[in-house]
C-alpha cells in the first residue's frame, strides 16, 4: 500500500490504531471512505440512514446500479473493503441523531468526520463531539465549490461559533418522507407543483419510493423489494407526472394518492415512526361527512376578515381540488407538451 511509503514510524503506527467515525456516506463519504483506507485507517465506523437511489449513481462512486434501494453504509463499506480487504470496518443504517449514539459512544473515536448534508445534524455531532472532548472534522459542498474546518474543544471555535445562513435546501427524504417544519410543507408544495404541471425533475419527486426496501425492515423482504426490477435492474417506478396524466387530473385521485395512500406506504416504514409522531392518512369520503356548521364556526376570524380565517381540513381539501381544476384548465389552454411556471402571485399556484 502506498500509504506504507508515505507514513512512517510514529505517525503510521497511530493511523493504523486509530479508530474513525465517519458520519455520512453520501457524495463527501464515498470519497473520504477510499481515502481512509488507502491511507491506512484500519478501523473505521460509517453511519448513514439513506438508502441509494438513482440519483446518486453519477457521482457517489461506491455505488452500482444493482446497489439501488440498499443502505448506503452497507454498500459502502462493502465496496471500500476491496480497496483494503483487512480494514476493520462496522457500518450503521442509522440516524446519527438516534439516543443510542451517546457522548459514551462517541468517545470510543480518535477521531469523528463529518460528511452530512443537512445543519441539524450538523449542529448535533458538532455538540457530542465537544461533550466527548473529540476532535471533529467538518465538511461540505456548495455547488463546485468545497471546504473543510478542524474542529477541537478549547482550541478552535466550533461548528456553531458563528451564525450560518438560513437554510434553503433540503434533503430528498426529509421532504417525502419526514417532513417536521412548516418550511418542509412549503418545499414539497413547491415540488408537487412542477410535478404536476411544470418542468419534471426526478430529484423533486413527492411521494414515497414505492421499490423503496427502507419500506421493510427485515433484510430478506428488502433485498425481495430491492430486485422488483426489469432485466436490465431498473427499477420500475410512475412519476407523480404521469401517474396524474392518465387520470386526467382528477383531483380527488389525486388527493387520495397524497395524503392516503402514500401515508399509508409511509407508515410500512415503522422504524421512521419510533421517535417522531406518524402521520395520519385522510380519506375524501370521510372529510366530505364533516359537519360544515362546526367547520364554519372553527374558521370564523376574531375581525371578520377572510384572508385571517383559519382552514380546517374540509376546507383545505376543497381548496386543492379548486386548485388542481383550475390548474389544469391553464395546462390544457396552453396545449400538448406545454407546462406551467409556478408564480407567487397565482391564488391557484399558492
Amino acid at each position: 500500500m502506498a500509504a506504507a511509503l508515505a507514513l512512517q514510524g510514529e505517525l503510521a503506527q497511530a493511523v493504523a490504531s486509530a479508530r474513525v467515525l465517519v458520519v455520512g456516506a453520501g457524495g463527501i463519504g464515498c470519497e473520504l471512505l477510499k481515502d481512509l483506507v488507502l491511507t491506512g485507517f484500519a478501523h473505521i465506523d460509517v453511519i448513514d440512514l439513506d438508502t441509494i437511489d438513482v440519483s446518486n449513481l453519477n457521482r457517489q462512486f461506491l455505488f452500482q446500479k444493482k446497489h439501488v434501494g440498499r443502505s448506503k453504509a452497507q454498500v459502502a463499506k462493502e465496496s471500500v473493503l476491496q480497496f483494503h480487504q483487512q480494514a476493520n470496518i462496522i457500518a450503521y443504517h442509522d440516524s446519527i441523531m438516534n439516543p443510542d449514539y451517546n457522548v459514551e459512544f462517541f468517545r470510543q473515536f480518535t477521531l469523528v468526520m463529518n460528511a452530512l448534508d443537512n445543519r441539524a445534524a450538523r449542529n448535533h455531532v458538532n455538540r457530542m463531539c465537544l461533550a466527548a472532548d473529540i476532535p471533529l472534522i467538518e465538511s461540505g459542498t456548495a455547488g463546485y465549490l468545497g471546504q473543510v474546518t478542524v474542529i477541537k474543544k478549547g482550541v478552535t471555535e466550533c461548528y456553531e461559533c458563528h451564525p450560518k445562513p438560513t437554510q434553503k435546501t433540503f434533503p430528498g427524504c426529509t421532504i417525502r418522507n419526514t417532513p417536521s417544519e412548516p418550511i418542509h410543507c412549503i418545499v414539497w408544495a413547491k415540488y408537487l407543483f412542477n410535478q404536476l404541471f411544470g418542468e419534471e425533475d426526478a430529484d423533486q419527486e413527492v411521494s414515497p419510493d414505492r421499490a423503496d426496501p427502507e419500506a421493510s425492515w427485515e433484510p430478506a423482504e428488502a433485498e425481495a423489494r430491492a430486485r422488483a426490477s426489469n432485466e436490465d435492474g431498473d427499477i420500475k417506478r410512475v412519476s407523480t407526472k404521469e401517474w396524474a396524466k392518465s387520470t386526467g387530473y382528477d383531483s380527488v385521485k389525486l388527493f387520495t394518492k397524497l395524503f392516503k395512500d402514500d401515508i399509508r406506504y409511509l407508515l410500512t416504514m415503522d422504524k421512521l415512526w419510533r421517535k417522531r409522531k406518524p402521520p395520519i392518512p385522510l380519506d375524501w369520503n370521510e372529510i366530505q361527512n364533516q359537519d360544515n356548521s362546526t367547520s364554519n364556526q372553527q374558521n370564523e376570524s376574531p375581525l371578520g376578515l377572510k384572508d385571517q380565517q383559519v382552514l380546517d381540513v374540509k376546507s383545505n381539501a376543497h381548496l386543492f381540488a379548486k386548485s388542481i381544476e383550475t390548474l389544469r384548465v391553464q395546462l390544457a389552454e396552453k396545449g400538448d407538451g406545454a407546462e406551467l411556471a409556478w408564480d407567487k402571485v397565482s391564488s391557484a399556484n399558492v
